[in-house]
């Protein structure tokens, strides 16, 4: 609901009408999501470091200024107030958009303010509250649509005859009134002017110029893309106050520069750099399905947060909510409509637990330490919303930390006891910890690291070990001794030289075997290296020659292997058991498609261990077909695709997906059919038709796609008419209308099949010839659709209805029609107020009471016929 909250400005009151909502508009594809989060993390750590470095380049804001010189503003409870403007007031408003522009750049030196200011004037009434001389939205939402394309403009600006005030509507909140912008209502005001119409001299910004900067600074704000903003109302708390000349200009120019000190935390607050480049336009193309999560109900009274920026959310492991429960909530602001509750998951439970998801909160539960992700997956699984949440236990790494040191003190020196498995236990968990509580446990990690380093003496290097080794060489420090013990207990020890390499003679290694080896340097012994003795390799396979569609890859595995293995590319594509006799066969079609491709095969023994590796490479076959083959335009629907084929052809194979579907005869003459309905199910999918010779062998292949034979009808079209509209075949998708051989604009088809596109502001003549195109959803069109503006042959008039008596405060007017009258309009003031139908014996009813409110106003009556033609009117007064 709106709300009225008034400002004041020294001795003027500011009346700001604001619309809060959040956005319905949502968007779509992966890419664009990743924008927005990437959009809105660049923002966050430019609020958190008050980093106010410009952008790298401009961005241009769009903003469409509709001047009204003509309102009559009809009072709930006052009489009708009439407000114009003249000749000057309307150069007074094109002051007052140059005055808005220079600001904002100025004060902004790499945003363009990009102004279409538009003079209207077609006399217009609203009906309004008492003294609300302001336009809202849903009052002009004719004017919007007629004159602003949908999603051209950033923000919106009404501007009328007024003392003063505004209000605001967040971009989107009405999407189809403000058309994907931000609307504000603004009051061209003559107050504080000295030189009118032109600037006043005395003044930096004109008075209205310092409400247009008031209502677009509420227009920032409710971007949403910070935890919060200064209070536009709330000037003076910041330590601003009203200049005489130029009002709150200073407050509206640092609030929209970020530059306004906030009292309590003494950071610089308001709208960031980063922020400027998500203009409403840009939103609507990045904003994902899923968008708004907010952190609610924290602890000790904090503020719910906003998560969407945030790369990982960090709580303690100890966490209680403001009501002192162990719940975690988020609220997702949009979205959550279309959140599967059943696929809300986590990657650990362990660590965080999903309990339940009602009325767009998901609460969850702190299980254990440590790092894990939480999604949100939408019920057509088309996206998911995924946070990182890491569990710290500060208590838990302090102590862990502390017990590395002697009596626990990180002033003091570590424990003999301390060793590399206790430091890195420490590090895990500080690892945890957010930056604000990780410093000084991690100097004393890095301080007990460094204690231990200088104690310890590295591990010695073993080599790869196999069972058929006669020697072991092994590294360690320069003329370190290293003690080698071997698996029967066995103890040998040399020195090493000054390279740090010792090698000891083995003898019977088996696969399997656990050997050690430590090193001594200068009285400190190191820790034990371990390494698994491995069986011997096995020799390489044979491989047999492999031809482009065979279906196995054949040979002879060495003695001891007990499978093989085929790769290609370097990755495994599947393994196979060896025969008794020493032979594998092992598949590999699917896999070996093309002439000249190399793959592997390795043998592997009982242990699993994988031997040497035999390479070969695909032979290809030779056909006798010599051309390949034709494919006739196959349409969605078709039973058959057709054809024709080269010489020596004996049958085709159609293939989707790299799958073979069936094969198909050829005549006699060449040609081919071959049933693919069952198939090709898709407009756009693409198959093959290969051809094959009488050894089998597939010759060269043809791809094709499949269409959709879209078709369309156009409805006869008349002489400012606002939409062409028609009809679409099953499959449409959307309508391009062409004039002169160009695309100006795309319309969509309804679910009955039925279309409309704006055209009356192209459709200009009587008969200009146009087109009409059809789409399917993979962007095939159809067949064009031509037709020329007709105007209409004006036939007899129909005749005037008749008017019951009508008395003030009555809900309807009555009466009856003429025959063919197919709808009746009441106008009072000569202005329409609204049509209704006339019912089937001829009578209308038509409401009136909102419109009709003074003894001996005068209304007329207007019959209209089935083609919308106006006939005579009737007139009658209120009784």
């Amino acid at each position: 609901m709106a709300q009225k909250i008034k400002g004041t400005l020294i001795s003027i009151i500011i009346l700001c009408l604001i619309t809060i909502s959040f956005p319905i508009q949502g968007i779509q594809a992966a890419t664009t999501q990743d924008d927005y989060y990437a959009e809105l993390s660049k923002i966050a750590k430019q609020v958190e470091n008050e980093d106010h470095t410009p952008l790298a380049s401009k961005v241009t804001w769009k903003f469409k200024w509709l001047v009204f010189t003509d309102v009559t503003f009809n009072q709930e409870n006052a009489t009708p107030e009439h407000r114009t403007l003249d000749k000057n007031d309307q150069l007074y408003a094109k002051v007052v958009a140059d005055d808005f522009k220079k600001s904002l750049e100025a004060a902004n030196p790499n945003i363009l303010v990009d102004i279409d200011l538009e003079i209207y004037t077609t006399p217009i009434q609203v009906t309004t509250s008492n003294n609300d001389f302001i336009l809202h939205e849903s009052q002009i939402a004719d004017v919007l649509e007629a004159k602003v394309p949908y999603g051209a403009y950033d923000s919106i600006f009404a501007l009328s005859d007024s003392l003063g005030g505004g209000g605001v509507t967040k971009a989107t909140y009405y999407s189809d009134i403000t058309r994907g912008a931000a609307y504000s209502g603004v009051g061209l005001s003559k107050l504080y002017v000295n030189n009118y119409p032109a600037h006043s001299t005395d003044r930096k910004i004109e008075y209205s110029t310092d409400i247009a900067l008031h209502e677009f600074c509420h227009q920032m704000q409710m971007a949403g893309l910070i935890d919060s903003y200064p209070d536009v109302h709330g000037s003076t708390t910041y330590g601003y106050t009203n200049d005489p000349k130029n009002g709150w200009m200073q407050f509206y120019l640092d609030y929209l520069t970020g530059n306004v000190k906030d009292p309590t935390s003494g950071k610089l607050i308001g709208v960031y750099p980063e922020m400027w480049r998500l203009t409403p336009r840009y939103l609507q193309e990045i904003t994902p399905e899923i968008r708004g999560a907010t952190w609610i109900f924290k602890p000790a009274g904090a503020a719910n947060q906003l998560i969407d920026g945030l790369d990982k959310m960090y709580i303690s492991i100890d966490y209680k909510n403001a009501y002192n429960s162990p719940w975690f909530d988020i609220y997702f602001q949009a979205g959550t409509e279309k959140i599967d509750p059943t696929k809300i998951k986590t990657d650990n439970t362990d660590i965080l637990q999903v309990l339940n998801f009602d009325g767009g909160v998901a609460r969850t539960k702190i299980t254990g330490a440590g790092e894990t992700k939480l999604h949100f997956e939408t019920k057509d699984a088309s996206s998911t919303y995924t946070k990182t949440v890491v569990v710290y236990d500060e208590k838990g790494a302090m102590e862990a930390v502390n017990t590395l040191f002697e009596s626990n003190d990180t002033t003091k020196s570590i424990k003999n006891e301390t060793n590399q498995q206790t430091i890195d236990a420490a590090q895990k968990l500080v690892d945890f910890l957010p930056a604000s509580l990780a410093t000084k446990p991690q100097q004393a990690i890095d301080k007990a690291q460094k204690e231990l380093d200088a104690k310890k003496v590295a591990k010695p290097v073993f080599p790869v070990v196999k069972a058929d080794n006669k020697t072991i060489l092994i590294k360690g420090a320069p003329n370190a001794e290293i003690t080698l013990t071997l698996a029967d207990k066995t103890k040998v020890t040399k020195t090493a030289n000054t390279a740090g390499e010792a090698t000891f003679p083995v003898s019977n290694l088996k696969a399997g075997d656990t050997i050690t080896a430590i090193q001594t340097v200068a009285g400190v012994t190191s820790e034990a290296a371990t390494t698994i003795v491995q069986a011997s390799a096995l020799t390489a396979p044979t491989i047999d020659k492999y031809v482009v569609g065979d279906n196995y890859v054949t040979g002879q595995a060495p003695a001891n292997a007990k499978k093989v293995s085929l790769y290609k590319d370097g990755k495994i594509v599947r393994n196979a058991v060896v025969n008794e006799d020493g032979t594998y066969s092992i598949w590999g079609k699917d896999a070996l498609t093309a002439a000249g491709q190399t793959f592997e095969v390795y043998s592997i023994d009982a242990a699993g261990t994988i031997g040497n590796k035999a390479t070969a490479a695909v032979q290809a076959k030779t056909t006798d077909i010599t051309s390949k083959p034709t494919v006739d335009g196959y349409v969605l629907g078709s039973s058959y695709i057709t054809g024709t084929v080269g010489a020596n052809t004996k049958k085709i194979a159609l293939y989707t997906n790299d799958q073979l579907i069936r094969y198909g005869a050829v005549n006699e003459d060449g040609t081919y059919k071959i049933w693919g309905k069952d198939a090709l199910t898709k407009a756009g999918q693409t198959f093959e038709i290969r051809p094959v010779d009488a050894k089998g062998i597939e010759g060269q292949k043809a791809i094709a796609t499949v269409k959709y034979a879209t078709t369309v009808t156009i409805d006869d079209y008349y002489l400012k008419t606002a939409y062409v509209t028609g009809t679409a075949s099953e499959g449409t998708k959307r309508i391009a209308l062409i004039i002169n051989n160009e695309i100006v604009r795309y319309g969509a088809v309804a679910a009955d099949g039925t279309y409309k596109v704006y055209a009356s502001d192209f459709l200009l003549t009587a008969n200009q010839s146009f087109q009409v195109v059809p789409y399917d959803d993979s962007n095939f069109a159809g067949a064009a659709k031509e037709s020329i503006v007709k105007t209409k042959t004006v036939p007899t008039k129909l005749g005037a209805p008749t008017i019951d008596n009508y008395k003030l405060g009555t809900s309807y007017v009555t009466g009856t029609t003429v025959t063919g009258t197919k709808r009746v309009a009441l106008y009072t003031n000569d202005a329409l107020v609204r049509y209704a139908a006339v019912a089937e014996d001829g009578t209308y009813k038509i409401w009136g009471k909102d419109a009709l409110t003074a003894v001996s106003q005068a209304f007329e009556i207007h019959p209209y016929d089935a083609n919308s033609l106006e006939g005579i009117a009737a007139t009658s007064t209120v009784k």
